[in-house]
This record gives C-alpha cells, structure tokens and sequence, in this order.
C-alpha cells in the first residue's frame, strides 16, 4: 500500500508533466514576469473572488448568504506553504461605492440583498457586461421593479425565509465585526422560488442551510408568487401594529382570522391582476395583457393559507414585523396594491377605493402616508429612474468605483494647472505618482527631507533615499485584520486588493500571510468577509511557522493562534522609491530640504499656494504658487502654518516605535510570516534583507481601536539612552515571544526609529476638499490605502480644478467618490 506522502509525490509529478506538455503547446507570453516572492507566488495566478460577490452583505441576508458561502477554512496541517490556503474568500462583500461585477470573474453570480426600492439603482451601478449576473434576493415584483431593462436574464428570488443578528457587544474587537446570521425558517414555509440563469447556483446555496426551494418554470411562474408574497409584506406590518401594543403574527391569526379573510377578499382582484403583469422580453406572447383574460393566482382561502403557512415558519409566528421598514417601504408594499385596487375598480375616486387596507394604514401609518399612498395609486409609478453617480474605471487597475459628478467649466484653458503636494511620505509619493499620470497638471512635491530621490549614478547598495517620517517608522503590514467599524475594515479590503491589480505596484507585496496568537476565543465563521484559519493549537502553528518555538511558553494554556493568509507586507523604502521615481519620470518636480511658512491666498480669500524657507537659509522666503494645495505630511498635517489646524483635523497623540535587528542573531530560523503575539505585546517581520523588524506594546490598526484616551503629554524620549532602552525591551519581549529559552545578548547591534502615527480623533482616514484651493490626505493605514488614496484622491483633484461650483464640490455626499464619503474632513467642521 503506497504511503499518503508517496501520492502526494506522484501527482506532483504528473501535474508537472502535464504543466510541461501544456507549455510545450501554447504561446509564450514575454510579458509575464515572476514575484518576487517566488516561494508563494502560484496563488497570485488564481482568479480572485471565484464565487461571485455579495451586495448589501451588512444586512441581514447579505450576511446570511455571504457567511453560507465564504465556509471557515480547515487548517492543513501537514503543509506549511502559504498557498495551500484561500488568499481571499470565495465570494467578496461588494463595499458601498463599488461598482458590482468588478471583484470578480465573469459568469459569477452578483447576490444583490437589497430593498426593491434599490433595485435599479445597483443595476446601474453595476459593471455593464456583468449585469446579467445578477441576482436579486429581496421582495420584489419583477414586472414593477425590473420593467426598466426588458432583455437582461436577471436571477430573482422571492424569499420564504427570515434572518436575525445574534446580539454581540459594542467593543469593536473582531469577534463583533459582523454578528452571526440566525436563519428562521422551518419544514413549514413555502419555498422560496428562484428563477433565472443563476438559479440553480442560488439553489444549491440555500438549500446547503436547510431552505426548501423551488425553481420556477417560467416568468409568470415567478410573478404569482411575488403576488403572495407582497400580499403578506402589505398586510401583516400593519395588522401586527393596528392595537394599542404591537402583537406577533401569531397572536394576530389569534385575534383576527376574519379580518385578514376580508382584507385578502378586497384585494383579490389586485393580486390576480399583479400576477398577470408581463416583466420579461418572453411575456409579450405568454401573458394576457387585457383584463378580461387575467387569470386566478387561487381562491380567497388558498391565499389565506399561503399567509398562514408563512407566518408560522417564522419562530412558530412569534415574531413582530418591522413598523420603521413598513412605513420606509410602504409605497413599495401598500401603494402597490392600492393603484391595483384603484385599476381594479375602474375609479381612482378615493371614495370608491376599497376601504378596508385604506382605513388601516390611516390608523397604524398616518394622514400623511395614505396620501402618498393614493398619490401612488393616480401616477402608478413614483420613481424617476435616474441615479446621480457615473462609475469610474481605475487607470491602475480594473477596479471600478461610484462617483458623484459636477458641472465642468466651459472656459478654455489658458494656462497648465498645478498642484503641490506637501509630504512625500507614501501617501505623498502615491499623490505624486498618479496625479503626474493624469494629464497636463504640474505636480511640485516639497517635504523636509533631502534625499527624496535616488543619487544619480548610485548602486542599490548606497542609494537609499528617506521615504517621511511615519513611513520610515511603519511596521509596513498589508492588512484589514481587526479594523473597525466593516465599512472602514473593507476600505482597507480594497486597498489589499489594489496591491494585487495595481500595474505598478502589484509585484512589491511579499504575500506571507500573518500568524496572530490571542487570548482563547472562538473566531471561526465571526468575520466572513475575511479569511482566518484557527483557533490554531501549538504544534499547528509551529508547523505553519517553524522560526518560532512555544514548546516551553508558560502563556501557551490561555492562548491560540489564527492564521490570516491573505495579509502581507512591503518594503516601505523600495516602494516609495518606485513612485518618486516613476512620478519624477512623469515630469513631477521634488524639492527636499524646506520649511512651510504658511498657505498664500488671494484677494478672495481662496489658497493660491504656499511660501516656504529652505531648511539652509531660512532668511530667503519662496513663493509657489498653485491652483491646489494637498497637505499629506502625516502627524503635522494639523499644523497651523499649513492652513488646517486642530478644530478642522484632530489628531489623536500615538506615538510609535520599531527596532531592526539581524534575524540572524536571534532566531534559529528565518521568520517566514508576519506574527503578531498580543499576550506578549510584540509584533515582528523578516525582511529580504535579513532585518528583522520588531514593534512592542498595543498595536494599533485604525478605526475605533485607535481611540485616544491616554494622557494629553503622551509622547516619545528620542534621547539616545532611551533609544537604547527601548530597543532592547522591544527586542527581548519579542525573543521571548518566538523563543522562550533563547538569551538576549544585549551586545548586538541593533536601530530604533520613532515617529507620531498620523491618526485622525476618530482613528478613521481624512481624505478630501477643506476648503476651496485646499487638499487633505491623512490616514494611519497609510500603507495598505496608499496606491487606493492615490488613484481616488488624484482623480478627484483633477475633477476639481476643472469644477465651475466651488460650492458645490465643498458640500459631502455630493462630489467625489462615495467610498469615500464617510471619511470627508468636513466630519469634523
């Protein structure tokens, strides 16, 4: 009998003969190039996002249906290369402002869990060749939310099932990134019926979760049962709210079982009209579009039993429809069938109307919402179809975002457009490097450092240049991990996934993956929008990283480990030099060596540029003048010489500090990941070079993790004693953390840099206009958004400049990107 490693060796073999005959019989591409990190670069060719994408994944079948698919990962133990395991999950939670369809491959499904009020929107919204795949799981009716786009196969799906949130605390921590979906549901309900060209996909999904369904065999097929199921959505808020206190669906077929038989009998004739309505380019020869051939969806009891079925699948009935989404939809719901009943009676006299659903929804709604009702029952249609936003295609990548546009001014440009960048840190350098692509701008770069740009002539050895402060002070990790709240945690998702697809910047990224060791807490399925491997025993983890050895760590009881395989890290140095570099090639202008003195304004008031001294010969002021000023020098953005100060960006104090040693001089090992040991309070990484860079004390990550509460004084000794101090308590927390028999030998060389971390009061990015003429880009996860900031921020600049409102580009949620919106310094005015 062949032993598990002997087939294991076999069909490596023949997967390396067959890679090789099929070498043999294609066309070499020269174009391709090797990462350089050639031990785990075969998963960088695998397509990303394989199952499709989640819309609406922050609600409640959004998440349902994100965290069925994205299944938790089972650890491989026996293997420690990085691509044995997912470096993204299945199906990507589609963020806000995104467009749909361009995470992931095409002819994947688009699970599009949203309000029917939103349906043309996303559809919109969508990457055009991708809009056939999508697939809408909400209470919808297909003739009235889809009768703008008659040759699309879109997927529907009318739901027979419930989800609830599991209760969790308002810490923040990962474990309450996204509570746990609860399906309610049971052998009772209806089925859920889908139909279209991802149906049996959509099928297989549910039916994995216990969900009975039912594919349906035509349009009309789909249609009755929309019919029924908005004849529950419309009834049972209301009849549930109807009392002095609200009551479950079971104590209203308790209480009121005659009158739900008489309100199904008032709309009877509206529903068999609703489910005759044709909504597909197939309907126009099989459904009857007069009423003398409209056809029954039943009988008034087999409708009735419909709604008794459904309400009892749901925890048994005991459950109380929402009044706040009720009176939000009830021109979806409601006004619906009253413009059918109003059809129906041949009379939109308000007087003639059935009286009973109208008598209700005055008492448990308001005047008010009856007459925009009724308004909705004489136009048979209250949406405009039109959306403000125009997607946007990524220059770097093909990655597409939702932008809010303005008026272009008509007049003809006389003079080049400028801009000057005041930082040339990694969000500086990223600003420099696409906004220097975008156009005829002038881009001027000015920062206080020297050596922005490598000496001409010099070998890679002596031609290192200083990337800014924080940049240089960065542990450099490429990550989403712990970041709070999810809107903030997918930002930083996006800026993972501009690494991998920037053409630039996408072979800097050293993809190792990070091992995480925490207290004991069970993660598994807590966060299905990212992947995470664990709870992780010792053994499991020293196989995934053999550099480190726990076998006598007195801490291991009360802890784990996770895994996160999708995260990595570059070398901050080389890549800031690659965009210095390739911006200065695109005509972008470096001065090193100066001080700002203050913003230049003219006569109205408005930034015209900036006066600044060389650090040389401070006596000599220097007027440049620009049509737009970007402030991106991290922790001094806030400064009052550059126009912003404290009020318009408050930044939290958060002093940091890393120390760099030769790996060599302390692990046994090379450290193949990123690890991060929270107990110990240290966090470490191997260079290629063979630095080991190692940070100590609570890492921050952003968001509400980075809230301020420490002391007002909280800052740094960068005396030379306290360098020394702090770097061998750094290095021997850390060595203790990997190796708790190894001595420090407190001989060994080692450096220490420190730096405030440019950290907003709310821990989130500040990215956008503060005023007319005036930029700001400041964030703390500078790294994993530098290359998405950079792409956004220039594109929204270059607009911008050439905008014919000032006013109107001042105002948030009306101008720029909407990914970004939540994240405008006008936040804090």
């Amino acid at each position: 009998m062949m032993r598990p490693g002997h087939i294991r060796l076999l069909l490596l073999l023949l997967y390396a003969a067959i890679s090789s005959n099929a070498w043999l019989t294609t066309t070499h591409h020269s174009g391709l190039q090797r990462s350089r990190n050639s031990e785990i670069s075969a998963h960088i060719q695998d397509e990303r996002y394989p199952r499709g994408e989640v819309i609406g994944s922050s609600g409640k079948i959004g998440s349902f249906i994100l965290n069925s698919i994205n299944s938790p990962v089972v650890p491989i133990v026996e293997e420690s290369n990085n691509h044995q395991y997912p470096q993204c999950q299945p199906a990507a939670a589609t963020p806000r402002g995104v467009s749909p369809g361009c995470l992931s491959p095409g002819n994947t499904p688009l699970y599009a869990c949203i309000p029917s009020s939103a349906i043309q929107t996303v559809w919109e919204a969508t990457v055009p060749h991708r809009r056939k795949d999508l697939v809408f799981l909400c209470n919808c009716i297909p003739s009235r939310h889809l009768n703008f786009d008659s040759s699309s196969d879109f997927t529907i799906c009318i739901l027979h099932f419930g989800v609830s949130h599991a209760s969790v605390d308002d810490k923040g921590t990962a474990s309450s990134l996204q509570p746990l979906p609860i399906l309610n549901t049971s052998p009772q309900s209806p089925a859920t019926v889908v139909y279209g060209r991802h149906a049996t996909t959509l099928a297989e999904v549910l039916k994995r979760d216990g969900i009975s369904v039912e594919i349906a065999s035509s349009a009309q097929h789909l249609q009755i049962v929309a019919a029924k199921k908005l004849a529950w959505s419309s009834l049972f808020w209301l009849l549930c709210h109807d009392s002095n206190e609200p009551m479950t669906v079971k104590e209203v077929w308790e209480c009121k079982s005659k009158q739900i038989h008489e309100l199904v009998e008032e709309m009877l004739p509206a529903l068999n009209r609703l489910a005759s309505e044709p909504w597909t380019k197939y309907d126009d020869t099989e459904l009857p579009k007069t009423s003398t051939n409209i056809k029954s969806i039943g009988t008034v009891q087999e409708v009735v039993d419909y709604l008794y079925a459904y309400s009892m699948s749901m925890k048994d009935g005991k459950i109380t429809p929402s009044l706040r989404l009720g009176l939000n939809e009830i021109l979806e719901r409601n006004g619906v069938l009253l413009s059918l009943m109003a059809q129906s009676s041949d009379d939109t006299d308000r007087a003639n109307l059935p009286q009973l659903q109208h008598e209700m929804i005055r008492r448990v709604a308001g005047e008010e919402s009856l007459e925009r009702c009724l308004a909705t029952a004489k136009t048979d249609d209250g949406r405009d179809g039109t959306n403000d936003f125009e997607r946007v295609s990524c220059k770097a990548s093909n990655l597409q975002f939702l932008y809010y546009p303005t008026q272009k001014n008509s007049r003809l440009k006389t003079n080049q457009l400028s801009v000057i960048i005041v930082g040339a840190g990694i969000i500086g350098s990223s600003l420099a490097h696409h906004l220097s692509r975008r156009g005829d701008l002038k881009v001027t770069v000015l920062d206080k450092s020297t050596n922005l740009q490598p000496k001409t002539g010099a070998t890679d050895e002596d031609d290192d240049i200083f990337p800014g402060v924080a940049t240089s002070s960065s542990f450099a990790w490429l990550n989403a991990n712990d970041k709070f709240p999810l809107s903030y945690m997918q930002l930083n998702q996006l800026g993972m996934e501009m690494w991998h697809r920037h053409e630039m910047l996408k072979e800097y990224p050293v993809w190792s993956g990070a091992l995480i060791r925490k207290e004991k807490q069970d993660l598994r399925g807590k966060n299905s929008h990212y992947v995470c491997v664990g709870p992780l025993g010792r053994d499991d983890a020293m196989c995934l990283e053999p550099g480190i050895d726990f076998k006598n760590d007195p801490t291991d009881k009360s802890s784990e480990f996770y895994f996160y395989p999708e995260e990595g890290f570059i070398e901050p140095i080389e890549v800031v030099k690659g965009l210095r570099v390739s911006a200065k090639g695109n005509g972008a202008n470096f001065i090193g060596g100066v001080e700002i003195e203050s913003l230049m304004r003219n006569k109205d008031g408005k930034v015209a540029g900036v006066k600044y001294t060389a650090t040389s010969d401070n006596s000599n002021i220097i007027r440049a003048t620009a049509d737009l000023v970007i402030i991106a020098c991290g922790a001094n953005s806030a400064s009052p010489a550059l126009g912003i100060g404290s009020e318009k960006l408050p930044l939290a104090k958060q002093p940091g500090a890393l120390t760099y040693v030769s790996s060599d001089n302390y692990l046994k090992q090379p450290l193949k990941r990123i690890f991060v040991d929270t107990i110990n309070q240290t966090h470490m990484l191997r260079r290629s070079d063979g630095t080991l860079v190692i940070g100590g004390g609570k890492l921050i990550v952003g968001g509400r993790d980075s809230d301020d509460d420490s002391p007002e004084d909280k800052h740094i000794d960068t005396s030379e004693e306290a360098d020394s101090t702090i770097g061998k308590e750094m290095i021997t927390a850390a060595i203790k953390s990997v190796s708790p028999d190894s001595e420090n030998d407190d001989d060994k060389s080692f450096r220490i840099t420190t730096a405030n971390r440019p950290i907003s009061a709310d821990g989130l990015p500040v990215v956008g206009l503060v005023e007319e003429g005036l930029y700001v880009a400041v964030t703390h996860s500078g790294i994993t958004l530098a290359p998405l900031i950079g792409e956004l921020a220039s594109f929204e600049i270059e607009e911008s400049l050439n905008a014919k409102s000032s006013e109107e580009i001042l105002k948030p949620y009306l101008y720029g990107f909407q990914i970004l919106d939540a994240y405008r310094p006008t936040r804090f005015v």
